[in-house]
């Protein structure tokens, strides 16, 4: 089946994505290497942690792009601790306008991925 264009939409923002994690990775990596932080100490973890994330994501983009269910499952997954993160985002204070987004944005995507034509492309039983 087709790819639908939303699912190449949210492959190319996966990818890229993946892309931004692993430069700032790098970055962060770089300041361990050559700066002042000493190795296996909270920064170094935290760029092995976000080298681990662009890796992650620009495997889910390339899912997308080749219509792997496990991408559909992992999308639907991330939706829902998106929306976990609102809730939690509007209790500690979040404006009006950015608890809206974050809720928003998700539950379109939720609603997209739950199509037929999105679950049929996927092989998901609807």
């Amino acid at each position: 089946m087709k790819r639908p264009a939303g699912i190449t939409i949210i492959a190319v923002l996966s990818l890229a994505a993946g892309v931004i994690f692993l430069l700032q990775g790098v970055r962060i990596l770089g300041y361990v290497v050559f700066g002042p932080a000493p190795a296996f100490s909270n920064i170094s973890l935290t760029g092995w942690w976000t080298l681990l994330m662009g890796v992650i994501w620009i495997s889910v983009g390339g899912a997308f792009l080749t219509l792997k269910p496990w991408a559909w499952l992992f999308g639907v997954f991330m939706v829902g601790i998106s929306l976990v993160e609102a809730f939690f985002g509007s209790l500690n204070g979040w404006q009006f306008g950015d608890m809206f987004v974050a809720m928003i944005v998700p539950l379109i995507i939720l609603g997209y991925l739950n199509t037929e034509k999105v679950k049929t492309a996927f092989d998901m039983e609807g």
